[in-house]
């Protein structure tokens, strides 16, 4: 952990950002928690097989669309399957069955185009909204609009994924109700098809796009529902402060990434990095300050303008509260019993949520001490 009272305080403010966009509150009406809305993942495609754990318990198989004539293992000599069934926390999940094999430029190539490639999506679900509407994309505002909240999360094998929340609403007011024809349904549909049709390309005049495992929820109208997202996205979008304070730092020198990093796979993930900023067709990225990100450039959490509060909003309301406390005059006389707890349900429920997230990442970090698991620990998608 790297600053325990910061991630405390960013993890409350990311609850309050995801919350107040679900079912309102903090500035947002009340009446988005009966709007369409999903909850969405989005992952990298593959450059590279790696030990995983798969809904069977198994680990990568033979494969069966090997050309004919390939044996076994691969051209280095590694097996190309493995047959063993990992365990939660096994330093072996993320990592490539043969490094050699595994496409450690493209992998880094694609963490420095994922921001721009959702950027593309976002405006081709707004685009195929429109043309569901019979309006032109510039006009959508008057009929409906849509708006989002993006986490990114490193997946073991060190690509970037996306847990989005995506909410429909009416023209206008954001406390306007939806049009009738943009349902559910309708909203789901456009958006898988906006993210199999995406893509951007590369200076190498690669085509990068979504991987193949893709998950869409309708996130309907139950509070629970709410509050688990809402609690999702605010642990994995603090992760970094809980892990290796290597990661939570730009590295300054290829020298510093050597002696830093003792893990082969992500090592090299910011080697790669590294080694690519000179590159005059990369130079936009900075990948050498971001290669401890192993080249993702973006935020870990974005959104819409007006999806929900901010965090500027929440730091200078506390600090006007915090400010007005310190400057009223001293108490005089006694005090009495008014009772105890929260006066707010959702600052009871806030509490309670902090509190349930701080057990889970506190032992997560034990297991993870405990199998000597390398910093990533995000999916094993």
């Amino acid at each position: 952990m790297v600053c325990p009272s910061c991630s405390y305080l960013y993890r409350s403010d990311a609850w309050i950002l995801v919350s107040s966009g679900l079912v309102g509150g903090k500035g947002t009406p009340e009446e988005v928690g009966t709007h369409p809305r999903l909850f969405i993942t989005v992952t990298a495609p593959s450059f590279g097989a790696v030990h995983t754990i798969k809904a069977r318990g198994g680990c990568v198989g033979p494969s069966t669309n090997a050309p004919k004539g390939v044996g076994g293992v691969c051209a280095h000599g590694r097996q190309r399957h493995c047959v063993e069934r990992h365990e939660e926390g096994s330093p072996l999940l993320g990592r490539p069955l043969c490094q050699e094999c595994f496409d450690y430029e493209g992998a880094v190539l694609w963490n420095a185009h994922a921001s721009k490639l959702w950027n593309n999506t976002i405006q081709t679900i707004r685009r195929s909204l429109a043309e569901a509407t019979g309006v032109n994309q510039r006009n959508l505002k008057s009929v409906a609009q849509v708006h989002y909240l993006k986490v990114a999360e490193l997946q073991r094998r060190g690509l970037v994924h996306f847990h989005i929340v995506l909410r429909a609403d009416g023209p206008g007011d954001l406390g306007e109700p939806v049009p009738i024809w943009l349902s559910v349904e309708l909203l789901r549909r456009v958006v898988r098809q906006s993210i199999r049709k995406s893509s951007v390309v590369a200076p190498n005049r690669e085509d990068f796009r979504w991987g193949q495992l893709l998950d869409v929820q309708d996130l309907g109208s139950e509070s629970a529902d709410n509050r688990a997202v809402a609690s999702y996205l605010a642990k994995y979008v603090t992760k970094t402060t809980e892990g290796s304070a290597e990661f939570a730092h730009r590295f300054t020198s290829r020298r510093q990434i050597m002696n830093l990093v003792d893990d082969p796979h992500v090592r090299q993930l910011a080697l790669t990095s590294w080694n690519l900023g000179p590159d005059p067709e990369l130079e936009s990225f900075h990948l050498r300050e971001h290669a401890h990100t192993f080249g993702f450039t973006g935020l870990p959490i974005t959104k819409s303008r007006s999806f929900s509060t901010t965090f500027a909003a929440l730091r200078s309301n506390r600090a006007t509260f915090m400010a007005a406390r310190n400057e009223s005059d001293p108490i005089e006389g006694s005090f009495r019993y008014e009772g105890r707890g929260y006066d707010h349900p959702r600052s009871s429920e806030l509490a309670e949520v902090l509190f349930t997230m701080r057990r889970e990442l506190r032992q997560e970090a034990a297991q993870a001490r405990r199998t000597n698991s390398a910093p990533l620990s995000g999916d094993s998608l």
